[in-house]
């Protein structure tokens, strides 16, 4: 019963300890990698200029995107009111299955 528990004891120690081989250099390419990548995302997201226009922040508050006021092209108004017709009143709605999900 001895033996089995110091077996025990010695699994423990193994499972919880810190890996003795492992030296500090191992990582060190990894954490280079990993800061040349946190920073390029900086100097894109924060930088005064930005290289794409896709990387630039975007506003999501609703409140001062509904504030904005948006300029309509003609043909959308002029086709509006047909596309209304046509798509939303000219197709039923099943307000059950609407309901229900």
């Amino acid at each position: 019963m001895t033996r089995n528990l110091s077996n025990a004891g010695l699994n423990f120690y193994n499972f919880f300890a810190v890996d003795m081989d492992a030296r500090p250099w191992d990582f060190q390419a990894e954490e280079c990698a990993l800061r040349a990548c946190v920073d390029r995302f900086n100097s894109r997201r924060y930088g005064a200029t930005s290289v794409t226009p896709d990387f630039e922040p975007v506003d999501n508050c609703i409140h001062s995107v509904l504030g904005q006021r948006v300029d309509l092209s003609d043909n959308f108004k002029h086709n509006y009111e047909k596309w209304l017709e046509v798509e939303v009143f000219g197709n039923p709605v099943d307000w059950e299955q609407v309901v229900c999900r």
